[in-house]
C-alpha cells in the first residue's frame, strides 16, 4: 500500500510539472474533449433529467401536507445545482470517459506505444495523460450546466402542469432562493470530480503491465475508484460548505 501511494504521488508530481511546462498538446486535448462530450452527453442527460421529475413528483405531495407547495422550486433548484447534477454528471463521466481513457492508455501500454513515445523523447505523461485530465476538467462542468437545465425543466413539468403549482410562484421562489453561489458550488465540484476522474484513469492505465485482461481490469477499477471518490468528496465538500454557511 505504501509503495502504491508513493507511485501515485510520483505520478501526480509528474502530471503537475507537465501541466505548468511546455510543450502542450492542445490539439490532442481538444480531440479528447470532443470525444468525451459526444460519449457522455446523452447518458448524462438521461441520468439527470428524471431526477428533477422525481423530486417534484415526491416533493409536491410532501409540501402539500404543510401548505408550502410554493417552496418546492427552491428545494428543487438547490438540490439539482449543488448535489444531484454535479454528482450524477461526474459519475457518468467516470463511467463513460474514465473507463475509456484507462482502457486506451492501458492498450497503448500493452502494445509498447508508451515505451515508443519515451524512446522518441516524447513524455507519455505530457502527451497521453495530461490531455485526458484537462478534457475531463473542462467537459464535466459543461455537462453539469446542461443537466441543470434538464433537471429544472423536468421538475417544472411535474410541478406546474402536472402538480398544479402556480407557474409564477414557482419561478419567483426559484429565482429568490437559488443564487449564483449555488451554481458556482456545483461547477466547482464538477471541476474537482473531473480532475479526479482524469488522474485516476491515467494512473491505472499506465499501471497496466500485460494482457487484455489487465486493460479491462484497469477500466473497471477506474469506474469503481472514481465513483467512490466522487461520493466521498461530495459528502466532505457538502459538510464544509454547510459549516461555512455557503
Amino acid at each position: 500500500m505504501i509503495a502504491g501511494v508513493q507511485r501515485f504521488l510520483s505520478y501526480l508530481g509528474a502530471v503537475l510539472i507537465a501541466l505548468v511546462t511546455r510543450p502542450r498538446y492542445g490539439i490532442e486535448t481538444l480531440r479528447l474533449m470532443q470525444v468525451i462530450a459526444m460519449r457522455c452527453i446523452i447518458p448524462v442527460s438521461l441520468a439527470v433529467a428524471p431526477v428533477g421529475a422525481v423530486i417534484s413528483l415526491q416533493g409536491v405531495q410532501i409540501f402539500q401536507l404543510f401548505g408550502a407547495e410554493r417552496l418546492l422550486s427552491s428545494f428543487l433548484g438547490m438540490a439539482i445545482f449543488r448535489e444531484y447534477s454535479p454528482a450524477l454528471a461526474s459519475v457518468m463521466v467516470a463511467a463513460q470517459a474514465g473507463s475509456s481513457i484507462a482502457a486506451r492508455i492501458g492498450t497503448m501500454r500493452v502494445r509498447g506505444q508508451i515505451d515508443a513515445l519515451a524512446v522518441m523523447s516524447v513524455d507519455p505523461i505530457r502527451y497521453v495523460v495530461v490531455p485526458g485530465v484537462l478534457a475531463c476538467v473542462v467537459i464535466t462542468p459543461l455537462l453539469s450546466v446542461l443537466t441543470n437545465i434538464l433537471g429544472l425543466f423536468s421538475g417544472w413539468v411535474f410541478a406546474v402542469p402536472l402538480g398544479g403549482i402556480d407557474h409564477g410562484a414557482f419561478m419567483e421562489h426559484l429565482t429568490e432562493q437559488v443564487t449564483a453561489m449555488d451554481l458556482w458550488v456545483g461547477l466547482m465540484k464538477c471541476a474537482i470530480f473531473g480532475t479526479g476522474v482524469g488522474l485516476i484513469a491515467g494512473f491505472l492505465g499506465l499501471a497496466v503491465e500485460r494482457g487484455a485482461a489487465q486493460v479491462g481490469k484497469a477500466a473497471n477499477d477506474t469506474v469503481v475508484s472514481t465513483i467512490v471518490l466522487i461520493l466521498f468528496t461530495d459528502y466532505v465538500f457538502s459538510v464544509i460548505l454547510l459549516e461555512a454557511g455557503l
